[in-house]
């Protein structure tokens, strides 16, 4: 059997927070890309709730090097709980910049996943205008350092609470995921 093994950093977008089935988008992609290529895929979930890049950067070395040689592809979506304090731009790009250094010294290829839309949250009220703020970052990384992005542009229909998806949403998740990483060539 052939198999694969993908690596999915991030928060709790990667977690699967509120899907109605306890899921998340790398189960969902796990499944939809062993559909797809008739290989089996592992995708490991490293999502963790209420994680910030400045969490997930302190964590993300270990996780990366544990998983070196066995996983050649790095999802990487993180920035939303970011916007509540908001981090300066200068501190979420470094934390960018060093864990996708990390993705690369560990032989991984690094996907970066635009932050979804926020809508009406409590948490996230006064300050969702800074996903817009932390995508252009993410766009300038990609286009400084030509990395691969996923788009999680216009997934607003499928929030559950204003920031998590409903089960149908980590599947288009899973679905944008699955293209990207088959049109790498």
């Amino acid at each position: 059997m052939i198999w694969n093994e993908i690596v999915c950093l991030g928060d709790s977008l990667t977690y699967g927070a509120r899907d109605r089935y306890g899921r998340s988008f790398p189960a969902e992609l796990g499944k939809l890309l062993s559909e797809k290529t008739k290989e089996f895929y592992v995708c490991h979930n490293y999502g963790i709730n209420g994680e910030t890049s400045s969490d997930l950067l302190r964590r993300s070395w270990g996780i990366l090097k544990s998983n070196k040689g066995s996983a050649k592809i790095c999802l990487l979506l993180i920035g939303t709980n970011d916007t509540k304090i908001p981090i300066p731009l200068d501190v979420y790009e470094d934390n960018l910049r060093q864990i996708i250094l990390s993705i690369k010294a560990n032989g991984m290829i690094p996907i970066i996943g635009t932050l979804p839309a926020l809508t009406f949250s409590p948490y996230y009220a006064k300050n969702r205008d800074w996903v817009l703020k932390y995508n252009k970052v993410i766009k300038n990384l990609s286009s400084k350092w030509d990395l691969q992005i996923c788009s999680m542009d216009g997934m607003e229909e499928h929030l559950i609470d204003g920031v998590h998806f409903i089960h149908e949403g980590y599947n288009e998740m899973a679905k944008r995921w699955s293209e990207k990483i088959l049109s790498l060539k």
